[in-house]
């Protein structure tokens, strides 16, 4: 009797033990991809900055052209 409840336990403690580590390993995995998600994001808001100075250029050059454009039209 006292033995069945040493191998109960044991083999309580061996599925504890496991999912210990099954989850330690996803842990792990989560971590890493939160990292990689986290060095994705990064590059994700420096290309918008990026964008977002090239949309600037382009009006400004938009609104030079416009500008030449209403001269040469009052001109005429």
């Amino acid at each position: 009797m006292a033995l069945e409840k040493f191998d109960r336990l044991e083999e309580g403690l061996g599925r504890l033990l496991f999912s210990f580590e099954t989850l330690q390993t996803e842990n792990i995995e989560l971590r890493d991809a939160l990292g990689a998600k986290g060095l994705e994001v990064e590059a994700l808001k420096e290309k918008v900055a990026r964008l977002e100075e090239e949309k600037l250029h382009v009006r400004k050059k938009v609104d030079t052209l416009l500008s030449r454009l209403d001269g040469l039209i009052q001109s005429a």
